[in-house]
Order: C-alpha cells, then structure tokens, then sequence
C-alpha cells in the first residue's frame, strides 16, 4: 500500500477538565466513516499528554476539543509543547464551544483550523482532507532530502518524536525490501510479547496495567496496538490509548496504534517491520496487542515469544481449549476477569487440556489484580 492509498491519520484528545465525549465520539465515528485512522486519547487529557500522544502517533492532524474557554489558556501551552518537542509542524485544529471572536486569536496562537459548534460535518472533514494532504507533501520529501536517514540515526539516542516518524515511513513504505535495506541490524535485548484474546477479553486494560507496573521496574516499555479496519471505507477507530491511560502518559513508555488495513491474522502488513524499528529505541518490553483474535489468528508468533492468550470465565465451553490454532501456539495463559464466576472451572480445564507446562496467571486488570505476578512471568523472574 502506497502513501497515496493509506487513511488519513488524526487524533482526537478531549484536553481539560470536561467529563463529556459524546461530541468527540460523533467526529471520530464521521471521520472513521470518511476513511480515515483516528486515534482517540480518551477524557481529560492534558496539553502535554496529548502532544505525547500525537508525536508517537505521528498524526496529519492533531484534534483538541474544548470546553468553557480552556482554549484561551491551554491551547498556547499545547503549541508551545510541539515546537518544544520538535514537532511544530504539526497541524492543530479545535473544536469545541469557541466563541467566534476567538477564532482570530487561536490563529494566531498557530491553530490550523478552528471549528464552531455550527460548522457542517460536510466542511470539517473537507478541511481535515486538506491539511492532511499538505502533511503528506512534506512527508514524502522528508523520506528523501536526508531527513529519513537522520531519524533513524536519532532513534538509538532516545529521540521519540524520530521515532514516531520512522513508524509511519515503515507503515507507509512502497516495499518491505526498502525497509529492511535502510534499517540497521538490531540485537535482541527487546522481549517481544504478543498479546492475542477475543474481543471484550480486556486486552487493553490489561497491557496498560502491565506496563505500568514494568515502568515501576524501571524498564522502558513500548506497545504496538492493532485495531480493524472498515473493509466498507477503509477507516479504523484507533482506541485502546483511552483504556491506556494509566500508562499513556509515563515518560518511560511509547504507544503506537496501528490499522489491521485488510491484513489478516489478527496484524497489520507492517507489523514486523514496526517491531524492527522499536527494537532500533532499545526498548526492554514490546507488547504486540492483536485485533481481538478469533482461533487461527496467529500471524503474531512470527515475531513474539512469549505470545499470551487471553481468556474469560464464561466464555465458551472446554471443548474450545481443545480445537487447533491459537491455544497450541500460546505460550502462557491469562484468566483475566477472574473475579467473576468460573475462574476456577477455567484454570483446571486449561491444564487438564493442555497441560501444565505453560503458565496460568490470574488478573483482574481493572483493579490491578495478578499485574505483578504477570510481570514476574514475562521478566523470567518466576516459573
């Protein structure tokens, strides 16, 4: 897939103190509809929590949506982060209860756009196109005046708004081989974990739990997080930063969603190659998460290991413990939810089926519940 053909990319944060997304939700589900890959941070967001987020991201366009003029404060703080962070390029656009005569005044504070509550859907997504194509002109002649070769080198040195930017040239490449060739050899200090389940299994919250407590360890986490695309438009609501909030803003972990962009297996065409590039950041944990997973998707075991398999009490019968795919190439089993009724039937038809040689670990991710003895697990610290 060329540059010409992939989505759109934008992110939506919801900077402040406002409690409601119900506006935000209606833009990310319209620009999903239009074709776009939209990323949503989740509520009260900060002005540096959002730039984070974009910078990983590498977004065309970064969307803040506002309430009881927190723009006038907050979004001269929120551009000032971006030109700080190497990212003045960036276009920002808001949106939210602005009155109309502070729209010159956000202009000049370097907003691209700036959307009134009676702006046209039809016109937001116009100028939302626009700009992206103007950020798309810029990208591909910074793949080839040196730019490219200079993030790359930066990588390696802690440098993460380079690396956001050499995700998106990999995700974007004409061929793997291109890739492959200008990429240097890594080692293999990055432990690598896929995390696969079905949908509703908690995958999420679980990985933003996780690292959160690896973070505590002092190791430098990173995670590529799969959602599916329409096969009708060909756009993706990108979400699991809003059940990754814990972590999301922690200086010592680096979050980037990804498209499944038709792909099957539970991955997105570029999945190996992104994991390349992370390794290139010396990242000490990569947690893969997959689309939520039916029984055969498991493409991500080429490059994971330990590939965790996700599972809830109530959900399904032993007999499917017992059918091919994805429960014989797991390495370690999560009961995540384990409060719930079941979680004792559960762990003893797993290791009646399959055996005892592969780790069951128990959580309940929403209380944080098993988190430390999960990570035990993955470090080698505990068989």
């Amino acid at each position: 897939m060329r540059m010409a053909d992939t989505p759109n990319r934008v992110l939506l944060a919801k900077v402040g103190l406002d409690g409601h997304d119900r506006g935000v939700k209606v833009l990310a589900r319209s620009f999903r509809d239009a074709g776009m890959e939209v990323i949503y941070t989740g509520l009260w967001q900060t002005p540096a929590g959002a730039v984070k987020a974009a910078i990983e991201e590498d977004v065309d366009i970064l969307g803040v949506s506002f309430h009881s003029a927190a723009h006038m404060t907050l979004v001269p703080i929120l551009t000032k982060e971006l030109k700080d962070r190497g990212r003045g390029d960036m276009p920002v656009v808001i949106g939210g209860i602005i009155p109309h005569e502070d729209v010159p005044v956000m202009e000049q504070a370097g907003v691209a756009a700036v959307f009134e509550p009676e702006s046209p859907m039809e016109s937001i997504i116009t100028r939302i196109n626009e700009l992206s194509a103007e950020c798309r002109q810029r990208r591909r002649a910074s793949w080839t005046n040196g730019e490219l070769d200079a993030w790359i080198e930066a990588v390696p040195q802690g440098d993460r708004a380079a690396l956001g930017q050499v995700l998106t040239w990999v995700e974007n490449s004409p061929s793997v081989d291109e890739v492959e060739k200008r990429l240097p050899a890594v080692d293999d200090h990055t432990i690598v974990v896929g995390v696969t389940g079905s949908p509703g299994v908690g995958k999420s919250t679980l990985i933003g739990r996780l690292m959160k407590e690896l973070c505590s360890r002092d190791k430098h986490v990173a995670s590529i997080a799969v959602d599916p695309a329409s096969p009708l438009t060909g756009g993706a609501l990108l979400g699991d930063r809003a059940r990754m909030t814990l972590a999301a803003g922690h200086p010592q972990v680096f979050l980037r969603s990804a498209a499944s962009r038709g792909q099957l297996g539970g991955v997105a065409p570029t999945t190996g190659p992104m994991i390349h590039a992370m390794k290139l950041a010396k990242i000490d944990v990569l947690i893969v998460e997959t689309v939520g997973a039916g029984q055969n998707d498991v493409t991500v075991r080429q490059w994971a290991s330990p590939l965790v398999l996700l599972l809830m009490p109530g959900a399904g019968d032993g007999l499917q413990l017992e059918k091919a795919g994805i429960t014989e190439v797991a390495e370690m089993f999560v009961i995540n939810k384990a409060d719930l009724p079941g979680a004792d039937r559960l762990e003893k038809q797993i290791r009646e089926t399959l055996g005892s040689d592969r780790p069951v670990v128990r959580t309940v991710a929403s209380h944080g519940e098993g988190i430390g003895e999960l990570a035990d697990v993955l470090l080698g610290e505990k068989a």
